[in-house]
Order: structure tokens, then C-alpha cells, then sequence
């Protein structure tokens, strides 16, 4: 297995950016790689079970995450979806680390068990 790095937050994809939805506009944030499909459901469960008066719809999916919001709130927006983005790598990390010892673990056991004769 190879080792998670984590995700971050690179930049405003300005060309997928702009719809205007109502008052907010589509804002399209890269992420520095594609997420894993377990990253990005954590990342969706977490930033939908905080939510707050100042918190806009956000949704994690590939290398992107989605967000409607108003223009000069990106930034306040960008600062809590990191935090979010921090917690989900390390809750990430700790599950993948979890399921490779445990694979680890399954095989040494089957190995000491085979008969090869």
C-alpha cells in the first residue's frame, strides 16, 4: 500500500468557477489530488454535521470541492473547509494505517497455518 499524502487545497479553478445560483456563485476549489472515495464521504459527512450560519454547502468529490457561496466570502469559507480538510487526512490516514495492519496482521496468521505438503 502506498502512502496517503494528504489532500490540501491549491487553488480557485477560476474557469469551472462562476454560475450564479440565487445570490451565490459556484465556487470550484483543486485539491491537490484526486481524493479517495472514503476520503471524500468523510469529508462530506464532517463538513455537513458542523453546520453553521456561516458555513455554505460544500461537497468534496475527485479532485474538487464545491461551494456556493458569496464572492467575498470565499476566503472565511477556504479557512474552515482546511481545517475540515485537515481532520478528514488525519481521520483518513488513521483508518488506512488501521485496515493495512490489520491485512498485515491476517496474512502473517495465514501464512503460519498453510500446509504446503
Amino acid at each position: 500500500m502506498t502512502e496517503f499524502q494528504d489532500i490540501r487545497i491549491v487553488e480557485l479553478n477560476d474557469g469551472a468557477s462562476g454560475s450564479v445560483e440565487g445570490p451565490l456563485t459556484t465556487m470550484v476549489l483543486q485539491l491537490s489530488a484526486d481524493t479517495p472515495a472514503a476520503w471524500a464521504d468523510s469529508f462530506n459527512e464532517t463538513w455537513k454535521g458542523r453546520a453553521s450560519v456561516m458555513r455554505r454547502a460544500a461537497t468534496a468529490s475527485g479532485n474538487m470541492i464545491i461551494l456556493a457561496c458569496m464572492p467575498y466570502e470565499l476566503q472565511s469559507q477556504i479557512t474552515e473547509l482546511n481545517k475540515v480538510v485537515a481532520e478528514t487526512n488525519a481521520s483518513y490516514r488513521d483508518t488506512a494505517e488501521q485496515a493495512a495492519a490489520r491485512q498485515d496482521a491476517e496474512l502473517k496468521h495465514l501464512k503460519v497455518t498453510l500446509k504446503y505438503d
